[in-house]
C-alpha cells in the first residue's frame, strides 16, 4: 500500500469513527427516554457517568506510563470536565425543562457552527468559505426535518420562561463546543483515551454528591430493567464508546470540518422516531436529510 492510500486510508477511518459518536449520540436520545420514566435527569446523568467513569477506570490505570499527563494538564483537564460535561449537561436540561422541543431540536444542531467558529478562533484553523455554505446547507436541513415545513411552527404562549430555556440551551451548546475544541488542542499531547477519562471521571465526581442529596432528600427509587439498559447504554456506547470515538477521529479531522457530523444527530433522531414512535414522514424530511447528507460529504471532501 502506499503511503498515499495510506493517509486517505486513516483519514476515511477518522470521518467513519466522527459519524459512529454522531451514530450513538443520536440513540442516546431514545435510551434516555426510558431512563428518564423512572429517575430524574440529575440521578441519570450521576449514574450515567459513574458507571462511564467505572469503565474507564482500568484502562487509565493500564495505560497511566503512556498519557504523559503533569501538573500543569490537571487544570487544564479539569477545566475541560467542568465545562464540557457538567456545565453542558447542566444548562441543556435546565433549558429544555422552560423551552420547546422544537426550538431545542433546532438549537442543538447549532453546535455545529459554534464548533467551527471557536475551531477558527481558538485553534487557528483556515477559514473556509465552502465549510460555512455546507454547514449552512446542513442547518437548513435540519430546519426542515424539525419544523416540516417552510414556514416556523411557533408553538403559541411561552413569553420570558421559554427565551430563558432557549439563552441556557445556547450556554449549553457553547460548552460543548469549547469541550470539542479544547479538547481537540490537548490531542497535540495527550492521547484521547486521557481526554475522555479525564472529562467523564472529572463529572463523576461531581455529579455523585448531587445524586447522593437527592437520595436522602428523596430517596431511592428502583429502576425497571428497560431503565437499567437504556442507562447501560447511555453509559457505555454513548458517553465511552461515543466519545473515544469522536476524539481519535479528531485527531486527523479539524474541529470545523468535524462539526458537519453533528448533523446526522437530529437526522437519524427523525428515522428512529418514524420507526419507533410512528411519526409521519414528509417530503421535508426526505429533502431536509438529503441537504444533510450533502453538507457532511462536501466538507469530508473538500
Amino acid at each position: 500500500m502506499s503511503l498515499g492510500s495510506s493517509s486517505r486510508s486513516r483519514f476515511t477511518t477518522s470521518w467513519m469513527l466522527l459519524i459512529l459518536a454522531n451514530v450513538l449520540w443520536a440513540c442516546s436520545y431514545v435510551a434516555a427516554k426510558y431512563v428518564l420514566r423512572d429517575i430524574s435527569a440529575n440521578m441519570m446523568n450521576a449514574l450515567r457517568m459513574m458507571i462511564a467513569a467505572l469503565v474507564l477506570l482500568p484502562l487509565l490505570i493500564v495505560r497511566r506510563k503512556d498519557l504523559n499527563l503533569t501538573r500543569r494538564d490537571l487544570p487544564k483537564l479539569a477545566i475541560l470536565a467542568m465545562i464540557g460535561i457538567v456545565l453542558a449537561k447542566t444548562f441543556e436540561f435546565w433549558g429544555l425543562a422552560f423551552s420547546t422541543a422544537s426550538d431545542v431540536a433546532l438549537l442543538i444542531t447549532s453546535e455545529s457552527i459554534f464548533t467551527a467558529v471557536l475551531s477558527w478562533l481558538l485553534l487557528r484553523e483556515r477559514f473556509k468559505v465552502l465549510t460555512v455554505l455546507a454547514l449552512f446547507l446542513g442547518m437548513v436541513g435540519v430546519y426542515l426535518i424539525v419544523e416540516r415545513s417552510l414556514v416556523p411552527n411557533i408553538p403559541s404562549g411561552g413569553g420570558a420562561l421559554r427565551i430563558l430555556g432557549d439563552v441556557l440551551v445556547i450556554l449549553g451548546l457553547i460548552c460543548e463546543a469549547f469541550y470539542t475544541v479544547r479538547g481537540k488542542s490537548l490531542l497535540v499531547k495527550h492521547p484521547p483515551l486521557l481526554i475522555t477519562s479525564a472529562a467523564i471521571v472529572g463529572s463523576a465526581l461531581v455529579w455523585i454528591p448531587i445524586a447522593g442529596g437527592e437520595v436522602l432528600y428523596s430517596g431511592w427509587h428502583p429502576l425497571s430493567i428497560t431503565a437499567w439498559l437504556g442507562l447501560a447504554w447511555l453509559a457505555i456506547m454513548s458517553t465511552v464508546v461515543a466519545y473515544l470515538a469522536w476524539f481519535k477521529g479528531l485527531e486527523k479531522i479539524e474541529g470545523s470540518a468535524a462539526a458537519s457530523t453533528l448533523f446526522v444527530q437530529p437526522l437519524l433522531g427523525t428515522i428512529l422516531a418514524i420507526v419507533l414512535l410512528d411519526d409521519q414522514i414528509l417530503p421535508t424530511t426526505i429533502i431536509g436529510g438529503l441537504l444533510i447528507i450533502v453538507s457532511v460529504y462536501i466538507i469530508s471532501r473538500y
